[in-house]
């Protein structure tokens, strides 16, 4: 249900008193309107499924400790249809704040709460954060835009409430990029964008402005493949007006330690605990796979194996810097549930707390973005790969061992380094890689993968194995590759089935995972 409250009116002289509600308002504030938005969107995109189970082990940064369904690409319908309906819910809620300061009855009102375009611009970018998501993971989709007459654009709308048409891909990222532009020019940073309601820059215009920018350089980035001109040239104009400029910039979701305001995969854990870190990316970072050595934010990440679930909840295991402590759970094992636990990592103590803030956008992908445009610039990888360790509370020793012995930039280096600071961010690391096919590191369907040595002792000698085969599915048809995309959830066949046909019948191969979108060109 949306946050908003509807009036109930009566056109009879003398009745109008008797229809409002002194206990429930009308009009319910742009500020709480806006903390409610983006706390329900970071729940809902970040939570146990539509992340957890989801994208956080497509990308192989986690992994499932009980069963390993999704790990193997059969994800749950459920997770299409809350990423897809609760968007469209979020988007509702902020559009209402558009209204609320765009309507001459409800502007001065609105203006109690922070500058009235500062309110529209940060409800703007959020939107085409939401929707950039959306479009990447279906393809055409319903799309709602605040400055654009696109006929096409019918989402959100009154009229078209039941059954509007599909955008295409191209033109939404069009319009995301017109959209984030104009958000960026309209901001006075002298202002604040909320006097309160802010959990994201506690009202700060200044960095919503640099976020726009920041966020329409990501937006661009993922151009590069069909337009490289045009994405250079929106980068660079993007850069020209601000961007990110250290990680005091970075956009982040607050979370309370209450656990009714707790971040969503704190929530997750409460009673349950179904993830790890996933080997492969524990390998990447002990330094077994690719060509970077050891990385410090190994500690930081992830728990050595000694630590129960309890103790990395309450903090209370002790850390060590001993590679060898650490080891990452089988990708996509059907055996995981057999696994001793003391044989594989959980997440750090610094991920699974209450009040872990759920990065949006760093300053270390800006750095790394710029890298890519420049050619795989040396200066901004190391810029990139600085940011992400300072981030994660890498002693400054350790920052600067680890920088000096980087192999030089390259596409790979470049990317595979992107890949480790867009940990717990695998919403878009899931589409830079299907941009790129970076990072090189992570385990396909067919391989053969072998079992250290301390899990092979763990398991029961029936269920001792020494090494698998990554089997996808079933999944039809069988995939080699990790998904292009998600299937539209199976309810629009009924709510909007005309249009969904018609969304489903432009992709390469139907309504299929192994569907590639516009931008797919990798």
């Amino acid at each position: 249900m949306s946050l908003l409250v509807s009036g109930f009116y009566s056109c009879d002289d003398g009745l109008e008193e008797l229809n409002n509600n002194p206990n429930e308002p009308e009009v319910v504030p742009t500020n709480n309107i806006f903390a409610y938005s983006t706390k329900r969107f970071t729940d809902f995109s970040r939570d146990a499924f539509n992340t957890g189970r989801l994208t956080l082990p497509w990308m192989q940064y986690w992994g499932q400790t009980a069963y390993a369904d999704e790990d193997r690409y059969l994800y749950r319908e459920t997770a299409a249809q809350s990423i897809y309906q609760n968007t469209y819910l979020v988007a509702t809620d902020l559009k209402a704040i558009l209204d609320q300061n765009t309507d001459p009855e409800t502007r001065d009102g609105a203006a109690a709460y922070g500058n009235n375009d500062n309110q529209i611009a940060a409800s703007r970018i959020m939107l085409s954060y939401m929707f950039y998501e959306l479009t990447n993971f279906f393809g055409d989709v319903p799309y709602y835009s605040y400055g654009s007459e696109n006929e096409s654009f019918q989402a959100l709308s009154v009229n078209n409430s039941s059954s509007p048409v599909f955008a295409s891909q191209e033109d939404i990222y069009a319009d995301i990029l017109k959209e984030l532009r104009e958000s960026a020019d309209m901001i006075n940073p002298d202002e604040p964008a909320f006097i309160s309601g802010d959990n994201i820059f506690n009202g700060d215009a200044e960095k919503w402005r640099r976020f726009a920018n920041s966020l329409r350089m990501r937006v661009a980035n993922n151009l590069r493949g069909v337009d490289l001109a045009s994405a250079n040239a929106e980068i660079d104009d993007a850069i020209s007006d601000g961007v990110m400029l250290s990680n005091d910039d970075n956009a982040a979701q607050t979370y309370a330690t209450a656990d009714d305001n707790a971040s969503p995969l704190w929530i997750a854990h409460i009673t349950r605990t179904d993830f790890a870190v996933a080997a492969p990316f524990v390998q990447l970072l002990k330094g077994e796979k690719g060509n970077f050595g050891p990385d410090p934010r190994l500690f930081e990440m992830a728990a050595p194996i000694s630590a129960s679930i309890d103790e990395v909840k309450t903090g209370t295991y002790t850390r060590s810097e001993d590679y060898d402590d650490y080891i990452g759970i089988p990708y996509a094992f059907r055996n995981t549930n057999f696994l001793d636990r003391t044989t594989y990592s959980f997440m750090s103590s610094t991920v699974l707390k209450p009040d872990y803030k759920e990065v949006l956008m760093e300053y270390a992908e800006v750095q790394f973005i710029i890298s890519e445009r420049n050619g795989f610039s040396q200066e901004n990888y190391i810029n990139g790969v600085t940011a992400s360790m300072e981030r994660w509370g890498v002693a400054s020793a350790d920052i600067t061992s680890f920088v000096a012995n980087l192999p030089a930039a390259s596409q790979e280096t470049v990317l595979n380094q992107k890949y480790v600071a867009s940990y717990m961010q695998a919403h878009q690391a899931y589409a830079d890689y299907r941009r790129t096919g970076f990072p090189n590191t992570v385990v396909l369907p067919g391989e053969t993968i072998q079992l250290p040595a301390e899990q092979i002792a763990g398991l029961a000698p029936d269920n001792r194995v020494e090494s698998y085969v990554f089997e996808a599915g079933p999944v039809d048809p069988s995939v080699t590759e990790i998904p292009f995309r998600l299937r539209y959830p199976q309810i629009l066949q009924t709510l909007n089935g005309t249009n969904r046909s018609a969304a489903a019948a432009k992709l390469p191969n139907g309504d299929l995972i192994t569907s590639k979108l516009f931008w797919d060109v990798n």
